[in-house]
Order: C-alpha cells, then structure tokens, then sequence
C-alpha cells in the first residue's frame, strides 16, 4: 500500500499541470527544477507527520520520580512518562518541585546529523538536565520545546542521565494544576537542514469553486555552513490520492549556517477539485514537503488541512459563505484516573458525545490543547478557537512572558481546520491600561509575525460598566468573546451599543451559581435555567454563539469547591456519567426546534420542525437522515427504517415522514427516532412509550441507621425509577425517585425492624416492579456510605473512586479478590479517589468505601467489581 502511495504522489509531482502557479520568499525566487519523489504520509496517523528524514526513540516509559531531591536515588520512586505525580495517592496533593531521572544511550549519529531532545508538554515549567549540564528552563505547561544535545551525549558506551525538574505551582483558574511530564519525550536525529515546520493557508473562491493553496515551509540548518536544497510538495486528499492540479511546484533555498529561511509554495485548484470543511461535513486533504538533493528526498513532512472559509460580519458569523448560529461547550482535561494524560478513546469519546448534544462551535479550553484532540476535533467537524493559558486579573501580563507560548501554539497548531481564530488571554483586567495594551501587543505580534489569517479576540469579563469602546481591551479583537454567569441578554446588548460593527461570541455561560455542592456532581442534577439561555440569545442576531462552561466536572481546589474537589458545573460528571443536564443541554443544542414520534394509521408519523430563520443554534442541514427504531423490553431492536431528509434551511416550513410497521414490531415496548447528521452523530432524539417497560433487577442492598440503599439495573424503556421501602410488618411506603443513577436511597425508615425494598420502572405506558428484597436498618450500621462511582483498571491495578460529602473525614477501603477473600485494605484522608497498585494485571477484585466521621464511620458502600489493567 506505501509503494502504491507513493507512486500515486510521483505522477503528482511529475506530471505537467500548466495551471500549478508557482511562488518563492522574496530572496528565494529562482528558476524551478524538476520534482522530486515525496514520501507518503500514514493515512491513518496523526496530522502532523515527518515522514522521511528522521529517526526518532521514544523516551516514555518507568522513570526515577522524587520530591526530594536529597533523598538516596535507591529510594526514589517509579514514575509513568507521560503521565501525572498526582495520579498517585503518595503525591495526589502535591504542588511544587518534583524531579523525573531516566537513562539512556546514545543514537549512532552519522556526519553532519543533529540530536534533539523533544518534550511535548511538561507543566508547568520544566528544567532539562543532561550528564549534569543544564540545558534550560521552559515556561508554559501545555506547548512544546526541544534542545540540540549531540556535543553533550556520551560516546564511550555508558548511558546518558536526563534530569527534569517540573514545577506545577501556576494554577490556569480554577482547574487543577496536574504536575508532571504529561506528553511524550523523544530523542530525535535529523539531518543538519530540516523542515521545522510548514505552514498551510488554503483559501476557496465560493463562486469560482477553485481554490488557492499556499504553504510556507520553514528550513533550518544546525551546519557549520550554508545549504542550497530543493523545497518541493504536493496536494492529496488524505489517503494519498493526488488532487487535480496540486503540485507545489519546487524552489531552491539556500540556508545559512545556524539559519532559517522560509520558502512559500502554492497552487491552484480547479473547480470541482476539492470539497469544503465544514462542521458536518469535515474534509480534509494534505500537504506534504520535501527537501531534496539531486532529486533525491531526504527530509519531508506531512499536515493535514481543510479548505474552508470564515467570515467575521457585523452581524454574525458566515461559515463557507452561509450564516451560522453555533453552540457548544468548554471542556477542562484531565480527571482523577489519567491525570492531564487522557488517552484518546477518553478524549474522543467526551467530544462524540459534545457533537451528539448539538456542539459546533467552542473555546474548548482557555489553554493550548493536544495535538490529538485538535486532530480530532479536525476530523469531526468543530469550531474552535485557540488559546492560551494567561489568565485572570492578577496574571502577568508583560507580552515578553506570553509570546513564547502564543508562538509555540500557533506554530504547532496552525495547520488544524477547526482552528478559526486565536484567543490571546482569558479574563485579565481588560479594562485597564496594562490590559488592553497587553491584548493589543499581543494581536499585533500574531497578526505580524504568527498569522494573519485568521481573525483574533481574546476573552473579557470586564466588559459590564464600562463608558465607551476605548475602556476595553475587545477594541482590538476582531469579534468580541466574553464570559457571562448571569444577566445575559441586557449585559449583551450594552456590549453592542459599545461595539455596534463586532459580533458576539458567549464564550463561557451558566447561570447553576458559584454553589458547589456534592449534588451537583450526580448525574440527577438538572440545570434550572441553562437549556433557555440560547433561545434568550436568539432575539440578538449578533450572537454568532454560545459555548457552556462546562462540559465536565474538573478537579479543583479553588475556593467554593465541593468537598469532593470538584468543580460540578459539567454536564458529565467526573466519573463520565451523563447528567440530566446533558439532556436538557442537548435539546436546547439540538440543530431543529423539534422532533416528535407519534401514532398514525399503520404505524407512526415522525414530525421534524426545522429552526426559525436566525435562531440560535441554526445552520443548513444537508445530508441528515432519521433513523427509527422499535424496541424490545431487552433493550434489542426488533425493527430498523432509515429515512433521508432533503436539505433544511431554517425557517422551512415542518416535515412530516410516516412509518409503516408492517407488522414487524410486534413485542416492542418503545419506539425511538434520531436525527443523524451525515456523520452519523444522533443530534436529536424523540420517544414514544408503547407498553411497560422490563421489570429491574435489584443486585445489592445496604443497610444504614434508618435508611438503605438498593442498587439495581436499568431496562429499556424506563423513563424513571421508584425505590419503594416499607415495614415487613406492613404501613407506610417510602420512596426515592431516580432518572439516570444505579441506585436509590430510601431514609426516614425504623431501625431494627425488617423491611421490603423494590424498584418500580416508570414510563407513559406503565410501571413494572422488581422483586421484593428484605434488608433491616440498624441504628449501628452508621449513616448511608459514599457513593461508589467507579472502578477503572489501570496498569497493574484499578482507581476506585467515589461521591463523599463534606462531614466525611477520612475514608476505609477494603479490597477482596473475586471469591471474597481480603486483599488488602487501608484508611486515607484523599477526597473521592484511590489507586490501586501493585497487582497482577488480569485479577479479578472488588471494592467498597466507608467515610471516617467525628461520630464514627459509616456503613459500607455496595461492592464494585474489574479486572486490573
């Protein structure tokens, strides 16, 4: 498959397109010779790929960790790189200096190649040491940095020491300062002249459908002398396959030595050549560069990039030439099982479940995100706006202490489709003379220096009271982003009276309060009022949209915090449980006004109610589908239609679809229709109940002084649950109800006196009851235990993690293998979460918790049973 790639790139490079228009740096201009064979990227990798020229070790893996650095180096501990100290119970609280120490040997290093070393991310600052030299000192936690190491590696076969001195003091607002080495760190061996970088800008003409495509390609020489090589590329879609008309036609370039120089390339494509981004139908292609020597290519990368268009109008915001009215929600990394080092099946599948509640358009975060997630966000179709992690009115803002990373990330990232604009601060005193010469700097830099394609803000909570336009650093931005936590609509409209030619972008909203309390961190929690904020926003055409603050729940230890350490203004909890508020959310987010499912003549009729004309959310739906669904008591499904949709503007008129059954529904206690966009993402969903559901299944109970627990399954088709306690000896029947948890408690029950304990689940159509389970509370049992959220294997053991409430104090835990027999159990004071370490991979274990109080403990939690990692 490589062979046939690269031979498809060949005839790209070779063959004689007339139309490829050709362009150089202003001192590079030159004659061009003939092309030279490029190396083909892996169309299953990341974005940004070198493809030939470098060989690269990868320096992950068990490292020597302490945070003493006077202790003996037998006793420092085992560390995982990438990875976070406070992953770890020894080390969950901690904060400062921490040490990293591992070795390794030297690379055979041919004439004239250069070492680097190369973290991707280590927060907050980093201090590099190798064989006891001091290489530097890196600030920013999220960005990358490198350092040429080829005098300093050892040559007589011993191995190289490589020190890390990491300090995570600088917290980025309320989110936790996850410490660590949190990217990988490789050993790379390049040639003297490289590629550092390129730079792809690719521009359609909307009318013409052909398309402009540049790329500044930056090239660096380590040597002791000049270099003339040979700059060329080529456009393909992301399989390999050669777009019409897309060589980038080569140019030679000298180096100096010890320089850069940057040579642009370009094309143009015919119409009918290329297909656009866009937020449902995400496109992309790839440029890739070489450098070459009498036509042989030593040196080449790869980026992916999409052709797409943004337009920032006084009014709102044009996405490839048609309004869009966008939503979505910031999202803070990291929870209590990977730290800041979120595998990608976690990242992906928190922003699936974004685009599944309507999001086209976030902040996603107020610092540099990974690459990944970038590359991700890329492939799905999101807006994005880029930042970095100055934040807050006391911060720094002396523009020499942010440019570094504000270059660093846009070097890294500009290549990324979703990325839409830039975002040069969060939240500082913006209404300040410092401020907004900081926020004007700093544009300035990136539009001279960084990019100028893309429109740049930066986000304000400053805003409120000021008297005039010059007050506010958002005088310099192209569109005005701006935090609100209440008075939406009047605040916003004062803003445009200041600003009448720049369009809003809610960059952060939640109206849940600054309360943190353990119940809002339990997917029962509902908003009160988030899900009506767009459709207030609606009436201001110059929203151009809204991105909720957040998510997730995140760790924290800033003020106001639960008791838990968390922050509980997500729609997920940080255990990865939906809450009810991601419901409401959804609808709210949804890309129609509405979808209903409803009885009809042989069947069902489906009504799908497009968005008013400029409502908020709203965009033109092409390519959506409905997709119904009816199914059994089990949860299975006993009969499947799928129905396409003509395109829908907002403000078309509703569209009606029957469904025949045919009879092949028989048996079905629920029929369920989704609105699936052409990715196939279910955008909007309707129910409609047609008999009881299943009876549940209560699995474990827990007795308590005056209260008990039932843990019990869910079924399809129940809307809610009832847990239903009452005397053995009969009386009054007392209740829980629950939505979306596992489990319910019942209170205010008789201790001593044995009771009843069943779970009802609830739907329009009737109610189906669990047995009856018999359980007796006890007044010495103590008080209902925590909630068990999770039990998640790691490598070598599990994180157990739980819901505590502020008079816990400490907490037990007790570990038994599958047969019950004990493995091991202890007593520790960290909130919400312990690691589990040191166990064969594959064990079969359960867990449970009990809280410590000043009036003794509670009674045990129900068990929660993995396989270690």
């Amino acid at each position: 498959m490589r062979r046939l790639l690269r031979a498809a790139l060949a005839a790209a490079l070779c063959g004689a397109i007339a139309a490829t228009a050709l362009s150089a740096a202003a001192d590079e201009r030159g004659p061009a010779s003939p092309a030279a064979v490029l190396p083909a990227a892996d169309a299953g990798g990341p974005g940004h790929q070198t493809t030939a020229g470098q060989r690269t070790t990868d320096l992950g893996g068990t490292w020597r960790f302490t945070t003493d650095p006077a202790a003996d180096p037998a006793d420092w501990d085992a560390m995982p790189v990438p990875g976070n100290w406070d992953q770890h119970d020894a080390y969950a609280e901690h904060q400062g200096d921490a040490w990293y120490r591992r070795t390794f040997d030297t690379p055979r290093l041919g004439s004239g190649e250069v070492a680097r070393l190369r973290f991707e991310a280590v927060n907050y600052t980093a201090t590099v040491t190798l064989n006891g030299r001091e290489l530097g000192t890196h600030v920013g936690g999220y960005t990358p940095f490198e350092y040429e190491v080829g005098d300093l590696l050892k040559r007589d076969g011993t191995p190289n020491t490589l020190t890390v001195r990491a300090n995570n003091d600088y917290a980025v607002g309320a989110t936790w300062p996850w410490g660590g080495i949190s990217r990988p760190v490789t050993l790379t061996v390049d040639p003297a002249v490289r590629i550092e970088r390129q730079h792809v800008v690719a521009e359609p003409d909307l009318d013409a459908g052909t398309a402009a495509v540049t790329t500044e390609v930056t090239v660096s020489n380590a040597g002791g002398t000049e270099r003339t090589v040979r700059v060329d590329g080529a456009l393909t879609d992301t399989r390999g396959r050669p777009l019409p008309a897309g060589v980038l036609r080569g140019r030679d370039v000298t180096v100096p030595a010890g320089g850069t120089r940057t040579v642009e390339l370009a094309a143009r494509l015919p119409r009918g050549s290329y297909g656009l981004w866009s937020t449902d139908d995400p496109r992309l292609y790839r440029a890739t560069v070489a450098l070459s020597r009498q036509g042989r290519a030593g040196y080449a990368v790869s980026d992916r990039f999409g052709f797409r268009r943004i337009d920032i109008v006084p009014d709102g915001l044009l996405l490839n030439g048609e309004r869009v009215r966008t939503a979505g929600f910031n999202r803070v990394p990291g929870d209590r099982v990977h730290g800041a080092t979120e595998p990608m099946s976690v990242v992906r599948a928190e922003i699936d479940r974004m685009k599944e509640a309507g999001a086209t358009m976030t902040r996603i975060h107020h610092v540099p995100q990974s690459p990944e997630l970038l590359d991700y966000l890329d492939e799905v179709g999101m807006l994005n706006i880029g930042e970095i992690s100055v934040w807050g009115k006391y911060a720094s803002l002396d523009p020499a202490r942010w440019r570094p990373e504000l270059r660093e990330m846009v070097r890294r990232d500009a290549n990324h489709a979703s990325i839409v604009a830039w975002s040069v601060a969060n939240e500082i005193a913006g209404n300040t003379e410092t401020g907004r010469q900081f926020v004007k700097s700093m544009i300035d830099y990136t539009r001279a220096e960084l990019d100028d394609s893309r429109p740049l803000t930066y986000v304000s909570n400053t805003f409120s009271g000021i008297e005039g336009p010059e007050d506010e650093a958002l005088q310099y931005a192209d569109f005005l982003s701006v935090n609100m936590y209440g008075g939406f609509t009047d605040r916003v409209r004062e803003l445009r009276a200041h600003f009448p030619d720049k369009p809003v972008f809610v960059s952060e909203f939640s109206a849940d309060g600054y309360t943190f309390t353990p119940d809002r961190e339990s997917v029962e929690f509902a908003s009160k009022s988030d899900a009506a904020i767009p459709a207030q926003l609606s009436a201001l055409p110059w929203v151009i949209g809204v991105s909720r603050w957040t998510f997730d729940d995140y760790r924290s230890r800033y003020s106001g915090t639960s008791p838990n350490q968390l922050r509980g203004w997500g729609v997920q909890t940080d255990w990865g449980g939906l809450k009810r508020n991601y419901d409401q959310m959804r609808a709210a987010y949804a890309p129609v006004a509405g979808l209903d499912v409803a009885a009809a003549d042989g069947g069902s009729e489906i009504t799908v109610t497009p968005r008013a004309a400029g409502e908020l959310p709203s965009h033109i739906l092409r390519g959506y589908r409905l997709r119904w669904k009816a199914l059994a008591a089990d949860g299975s499904t006993v009969a499947q239609r799928s129905i396409p949709l003509p395109r829908v503007s907002p403000g078309d008129e509703a569209l009606i679809r029957p469904v025949v059954w045919d009879g092949g529904a028989a048996g079905a206690v629920t029929e369920h229709v989704g609105l699936l966009d052409p990715q196939g993402y279910e955008v909007a969903v309707a129910d409609r109940d047609l008999a009881a559901p299943a009876a549940p299944e209560v699995t474990q109970t827990v007795a308590a002084a005056g209260a008990v627990r039932a843990v019990f399954t869910h079924v399809a088709g129940a809307d809610s649950y009832r847990v239903e306690a009452q005397a053995a000896a009969g009386g009054a029947v007392r209740t829980a109800v629950v939505h979306k948890d596992d489990h319910g408690d019942v209170t205010g029950l008789a201790d001593g006196a044995p009771h009843r304990v069943r779970v009802v689940a609830v739907s329009g159509a009737g109610e189906t009851a669990s047995a009856w389970t018999e359980v007796t509370p006890r007044a010495g049992a103590g008080a209902l235990p925590p909630d068990a959220q999770s039990l998640e294997p790691v490598a070598g053991g599990a994180v157990f993690q739980w819901r505590g409430v502020a008079a816990d104090e400490a907490y037990e835990l007790e570990v038994t293998d599958a047969a019950g027999e004990p493995v091991r159990s202890w007593t520790t004071r960290l909130r919400g979460f312990s690691r589990i370490e040191e166990l064969p991979a594959g064990t079969d274990i359960r867990v449970r918790v009990r809280s410590v109080r000043g009036d003794g403990t509670s009674a045990w939690s129900e068990w929660t049973e993995v396989s270690t990692g």
